[in-house]
Formats: structure tokens, C-alpha cells, sequence
């Protein structure tokens, strides 16, 4: 099985200024991200999603609200033809002391577990560094930092900075195949 891991908000939608995706007229996809996510789609990579969510920890949304949403946000998806395989949730507040909060790998680690996935195959891509060290700290063949929600954020630990997630679905692709 081929997949990538994704980071939802500021990665493949709009992070709100409140950075809490907490109603559904919040959604807003980001421009390519139907394009790269049919490019992985045509080039047989499913993706799994990763993605921590301290409003549910708030009170801001509950988790049946979040699988409202994240639901709307699969079917705004689902022309590009990607297969989502399944959608891991930390609901857990900013600063727990969790192996499920990213930058921890427990997301990523139970993902393999369940999906028999080979974690030296696979890559985490996200806007924030605590993406990037989730996947490091899980073993991932790397990890990939878009800079779709912040043009200032910045990770030496990355192996791609990519300007948007179309420019990441490129360079995982191509060093996809050359590895295999």
C-alpha cells in the first residue's frame, strides 16, 4: 500500500486566523490541492491523514462535530480520486503530554500498526514543525514541510520545503520511484 501522511489544516485546507476549523463554513481548500492530490491519486499513493486537534480539548467542537466536518472536507476531496485510507485524530489539548499529539509519533506508529505500512516508505508532510518531527520521530523516509499556512515557518529536519502541497505530491513522486 502506498500512502502518504498528511496534515489537514494549513496543509490540504485553509487555516483559519483562530486556526481552529471548528464549523464547516470554514472549510476552504487550498487552490492546487485537488490538483496534487489527483496527481498522488494517478500515481497509485493514497494518503492517510494526521491531524491534531486541540478545539475538541476547548470545548470548541466535539469529536461527533469533527467527523461532521472532516466529512465535508472528504467530499470536497473526492474529485481529485485520492484514496483516503483512514483519518487519525489527537483531540487532545496544545502541550499534553501525549505519545498522540503530534510532534510525537503515536498517530503515525498506531496508522502503521493497523495498516501494516512500512514507515521507512512513506513520507509526513505538514505546515508546522511538529509535523516534521512527528515523522522523524516515527521513522518516516522523511519529512516535508509546506509552507502553505506560513511562508516564514522554517525546519532544518525537513527534507523538502515545498512552496504549496502540489510542489510536495511532485517531489514524493519522483523520489518515490526512484526508489523503487
Amino acid at each position: 500500500m502506498n500512502v502518504v501522511f498528511l496534515d489537514r489544516d494549513g496543509t490540504v485546507i485553509y487555516d483559519p486566523p483562530d486556526e481552529r476549523v471548528d464549523k464547516i463554513e470554514k472549510i476552504k481548500l487550498f487552490p492546487d490541492s485537488i490538483t496534487a492530490l489527483k496527481f498522488l491519486a494517478d500515481n497509485d499513493i493514497g494518503i492517510v491523514f494526521i491531524t491534531n486537534q486541540a478545539g475538541i480539548a476547548e470545548s470548541r467542537i466535539t469529536e461527533d462535530d469533527f467527523w461532521r466536518i472532516h466529512n465535508e472536507v472528504l467530499m470536497q476531496l473526492a474529485p481529485s480520486g485520492v484514496k483516503v485510507f483512514k483519518t487519525y485524530l489527537n483531540g487532545e489539548a496544545e502541550g499534553a503530554v501525549s505519545e498522540y499529539r503530534k510532534p510525537k509519533p503515536g498517530m503515525l506508529l498506531q496508522a502503521a500498526k493497523e495498516l501494516n505500512l512500512d514507515l521507512s516508505k512513506i513520507y509526513m508532510v505538514g505546515d508546522h514543525q511538529s509535523d516534521v518531527v512527528a515523522g522523524i520521530n516515527a521513522g518516516c523516509k522523511g519529512s516535508i514541510l509546506v509552507k502553505t499556512a506560513n511562508v516564514n515557518v522554517e525546519s532544518k529536519e525537513a527534507v523538502f520545503t515545498a512552496r504549496n502541497l502540489l510542489e510536495a505530491t511532485k517531489f514524493i513522486v519522483e523520489n518515490s520511484q526512484a526508489s523503487s
